[in-house]
């Protein structure tokens, strides 16, 4: 395996502790609530879905890798939504549990605007050091769908005339650069998950 790639694997694992340690602080800070069930339920989200992203990239199957990073940022995009939202984050914790849809739920600077991803990637990039949240939406969303990126993920170019494709259990066609990138924001986003819920803690 390249050694780039296998340092940020380790990395992503090095998550897990850390949002382990975000989940006892906010028990500790503020105890059995609605929001801290919702925090919980993204932490373990997370957590798993950084677990099965490395055990499908260690087993050379990026192709089934590459959707989870779109899903990493949903929770991002979830957690985030609590701050934006147009009720405090106990009510909003509590109205996501009982199936409110957040997409349904209004901005709290301007109630005509709901929640939508569109609308949560446009507030997220705002913020230094998520602009890269835009991309990998369109980008992560490629994935999820069929779309180019399955194209490119089994069939190869090598000369104008000359086309190589494959059905197998393989991921041979994915680059290096392409698996380390999905890599690194499937540490961004899980980073922007601990950040948020901390920032909270802090303002409460």
């Amino acid at each position: 395996m390249n050694e780039e790639l296998s340092n940020k694997l380790k990395e992503l694992k090095n998550e897990d502790k850390k949002l382990i340690n975000t989940g006892k602080k906010l028990f500790e800070k503020i105890g059995h609530t609605e929001f801290t069930l919702f925090c919980f339920s993204v932490l373990n989200r997370t957590i798993n879905l950084n677990r099965g992203y490395i055990t499908l990239v260690e087993d050379g199957n990026y192709i089934a890798a590459a959707p989870l990073v779109r899903l990493n940022l949903d929770s991002l995009l979830r957690i985030f939504a609590s701050i934006q939202s147009e009720f405090d984050i106990e009510v909003f914790a509590n109205k996501v549990r009982h199936g409110t849809k957040i997409r349904d739920i209004s901005h709290h600077k301007n109630i005509k605007h709901k929640l939508t991803d569109t609308k949560l990637v446009k507030l997220l990039k705002e913020i230094k050091g998520f602009k890269w949240v835009d991309k990998i939406y369109d980008a992560g969303s490629g994935y999820v769908h069929l779309s180019n990126q399955h194209f490119y993920s089994s069939i190869r170019i090598k000369e104008s005339e000359k086309v190589e494709a494959i059905i197998r259990k393989t991921d041979e066609f994915v680059t290096d650069e392409e698996k380390i990138a999905g890599t690194f924001y499937m540490i961004q986003s899980s980073r922007g998950i601990r950040i948020f819920i901390e920032d909270i803690l802090e303002s409460l």
